[in-house]
C-alpha cells in the first residue's frame, strides 16, 4: 500500500476513535463542538495533505438538475400531506433559532463537506480507504443520534436501525458518489437546500417518522440517481441544443405548483384549503371535498345563506350561516349542515370565523380524510 494511503488510513481511524469516544462520553463532539473540531479537521487536512479544487465541469448544468430534483420532491413531498396532512412550523428566523438550529446545520453541512470531497479525492479509488471514509462520515452524522438512542430492547435497536442508521449509510453513500465524481459544492447546495426547508418553511407534510424513514433513505439514492443519469447523457452527448433554453420553462412550472401549494395549505394568505371531513353538508359538498375559504371577507358581510369555516375547540366546522343577530356593535351567526335536522347549538363569533367558503374541489381532499379517520 502506497505511503499516501497508510497515512489517510491513519488519519480516518485516529477520528474514528475519538468519534466513538465522544458517543459513549457525554457526546462531547455536539453542537459547536463539533463544528469547530470540524474546522481544525479541514486546517489540519490542508497542512498535512493540501485541499483539493472542487471539480467545476458541468456545475451550472448540474446546479440546475439538483434545483429540478428538489422542486420534484417537495411537489411529491406535499402532495403526501393530502394524505398525512399537514403541521405548521414555527419560526426559527429569531436570534436563538438561528444561532442554536440554522447556523449550526449551515457550518455543520460545508465543513463536513469540505472534509469528505479531499478525502475521498485522496483515497484516489483505493477501496479500503474510500470505504473507511464513508464509515468516517457516517458517524460524524451519527454522533448527536447514538447518544441520545436507546438500546434497552430488541425494538429500540430495531427502530435505531430503521430510522437513523439505514438513512445516514443511504445519505452518506450518495453524498460520497456525489461528492468524488462531481465535486463538494454540488452536494452542499442539494444539503442544505435539503435540510434547511424543514425549519423555513411555513408549514410542511405531517407523517410519521417510518415514513420520514423511508423518505430519508430513497431520496438520496434518487437524487444520485438523477446526477448520474445527467452526467451520462452529457458525457455521451445526448443533451439536446437547447437544453439551457429549456431550463428557465422546467424551473417556472414546479416552482408555481409549489407556491400554489403552500399558498393554499398554509392559512396565512387570503386563500385555505380544508378538507372536509364529514357528510355533514351534502348534497351542497361531500365528505373529501376540498373547500377553498376566502379569508378576507369582513365578517359584518357574512350574510343568511353564506356557507363559512370557523374553529370550534381543535376543529374546523364548514357549515352555512341560518341566522344572523345584531350584537351591539357587532353579530353574532347561527349555522347549520345542510344535512342536519337541526341548528348547532353554537354561537359563533367574529374571532372564531375563518371565512367564507368560495368554491369546492370535488374528492381531492379524500386521502387526507380517510388518513385521519385511520
Amino acid at each position: 500500500m502506497k505511503k499516501g494511503y497508510k497515512r489517510l488510513l491513519i488519519f480516518c481511524s485516529v477520528l474514528i476513535i475519538v468519534l466513538c469516544l465522544s458517543a459513549f462520553w457525554n457526546n462531547i463532539l455536539s453542537g459547536y463542538r463539533m463544528i469547530f473540531f470540524l474546522l481544525v479537521l479541514v486546517v489540519i487536512f490542508d497542512s498535512y495533505f493540501v485541499l483539493e479544487r472542487d471539480n467545476k465541469r458541468y456545475f451550472k448544468d448540474l446546479l440546475f438538475e439538483t434545483f429540478m430534483f428538489l422542486m420534484l420532491f417537495f411537489i411529491f413531498f406535499y402532495l403526501l400531506g393530502l394524505v398525512v396532512g399537514l403541521a405548521r412550523v414555527p419560526s426559527y428566523l429569531t436570534f436563538n433559532g438561528i444561532k442554536n438550529i440554522l447556523l449550526p446545520i449551515i457550518l455543520f453541512g460545508i465543513l463536513r463537506e469540505l472534509l469528505r470531497y479531499n478525502l475521498l479525492k485522496k483515497s484516489d479509488g483505493n477501496l479500503i480507504c474510500t470505504v473507511v471514509v464513508i464509515v468516517l462520515m457516517i458517524l460524524f452524522d451519527l454522533c448527536d443520534d447514538y447518544f441520545v438512542a436507546s438500546f434497552a430492547t430488541k425494538y429500540s435497536i430495531l427502530s435505531f436501525i430503521a430510522l437513523v442508521l439505514l438513512p445516514t449509510i443511504s445519505r452518506n453513500l450518495s453524498y460520497s458518489y456525489i461528492s468524488k465524481r462531481y465535486g463538494y459544492k454540488i452536494v452542499i447546495i442539494y444539503d442544505l437546500v435539503f435540510s434547511l426547508s424543514f425549519y423555513l418553511l411555513p408549514l410542511i407534510p405531517n407523517p410519521n417518522e417510518y415514513i420520514m424513514a423511508i423518505i430519508y433513505l430513497v431520496v438520496p439514492v434518487l437524487y444520485a440517481f438523477r446526477i448520474y443519469s445527467f452526467y451520462m447523457r452529457r458525457k455521451d452527448e445526448l443533451i439536446p441544443r437547447d437544453y439551457k433554453k429549456k431550463k428557465l420553462k422546467g424551473i417556472i412550472v414546479p416552482v408555481i405548483i409549489i407556491m400554489a401549494m403552500v399558498y393554499l395549505y398554509s392559512g396565512y394568505f387570503r386563500f385555505y384549503a380544508i378538507a372536509i371531513a364529514s357528510g355533514s353538508m351534502e348534497p351542497k359538498i361531500h365528505k373529501g371535498d376540498l373547500v377553498i375559504v376566502d379569508q378576507d371577507i369582513p365578517f359584518e358581510n357574512i350574510e343568511i345563506g353564506d356557507v363559512i369555516a370557523y374553529r370550534h375547540e381543535k376543529i374546523i366546522v364548514v357549515h352555512r350561516v341560518v341566522k344572523k343577530i345584531e350584537y351591539g356593535d357587532s353579530y353574532i351567526l347561527y349555522t347549520q349542515g345542510d344535512a342536519n335536522e337541526h341548528m348547532d347549538d353554537l354561537v359563533i363569533e367574529e374571532d372564531v370565523v375563518i371565512g367564507k367558503v368560495d368554491f369546492k374541489i370535488p374528492y381531492i381532499g379524500s386521502p387526507t380524510v380517510w388518513f385521519s379517520e385511520k
